[in-house]
């Protein structure tokens, strides 16, 4: 059933649980083989993730394959994954997203911000990671990262989890134009940097108290690293196509 406002924002229990690992497992043996056929997407730095117990992953988002991408990071582990919260209330897709880890982030209720921390302290408990696009939508192919909101990074500095940047890198292509496709398209690099820890960043003080102001630098900061891995690793603006289109009816 696909999600309704008011429901838990992660499904805990087991049928939910085995259902998800099962419907995962089928998607991924459909969705690997078309991201290498689209993208040749190449992974670095996976290690950095390893040294991790659990954490926060932040990215640039570029692709509707995104979430798949960033799953390659943990494979064969699986992570939750936030998206909008309009595009899990619907009917088929909702059901789908949620069963491959989608958490809505809502937008109703008294506490949103409450109820997210509380779906993220399961997910990290389930599964270790969950990620964020903090730019809140995706940019296709953009390579100009788009300000950070910070909830992602207060969430963090709440769950006192590390914040790991991943560098979604896109560069020229696996297709040229007028080929026999009639397009071109990127090759994609994904870039895992290394973790940052909200408490040492100062978001986090002795007594456990959240410094807004230094969550705020924390967005910043991420998301500068972000654009600077991009910019050395030779990122491509060539194939900006936009905002992408949200769905309609689903998410529009």
């Amino acid at each position: 059933m696909p999600y309704k406002n008011g429901r838990p924002l992660v499904d805990d229990s087991i049928f939910f649980r085995i259902a998800s690992f099962i419907t995962f497992q089928f998607v991924w043996i459909l969705a690997k083989p078309v991201l290498l056929l689209m993208y040749k997407t190449r992974i670095f730095g996976r290690k950095k993730i390893r040294k991790c117990k659990t954490g926060v992953i932040i990215s640039n988002h570029t692709t509707f394959f995104d979430p798949v991408t960033i799953s390659c990071l943990v494979r064969p582990r699986r992570m939750f994954h936030t998206l909008l919260e309009e595009t899990v209330e619907a009917p088929f897709l909702g059901t789908l997203t949620r069963l491959l880890g989608g958490i809505p982030v809502p937008t109703k209720g008294k506490k949103p911000m409450e109820e997210l921390i509380s779906a993220c302290r399961i997910a990290v408990k389930r599964r270790n990671f969950v990620h964020f696009y903090p730019e809140g939508e995706c940019f296709l192919y953009n390579q100009n990262v788009q300000p950070f909101q910070a909830g992602a990074f207060y969430i963090a500095a709440r769950l006192n989890n590390p914040v790991i940047p991943v560098a979604v890198v896109m560069k020229p292509g696996l297709f040229r134009p007028h080929s026999i496709l009639g397009r071109s398209r990127p090759r994609e690099e994904v870039y895992v940097l290394d973790a940052v820890y909200p408490a040492e960043f100062g978001c986090i003080d002795l007594e456990g108290n959240i410094n807004i102001k230094k969550v705020k630098e924390l967005s910043v900061y991420v998301r500068n690293k972000i654009q600077d891995e991009i910019i050395l690793r030779k990122g491509t603006n060539i194939f900006y196509k936009g905002k992408m289109e949200r769905i309609k009816g689903v998410n529009s």
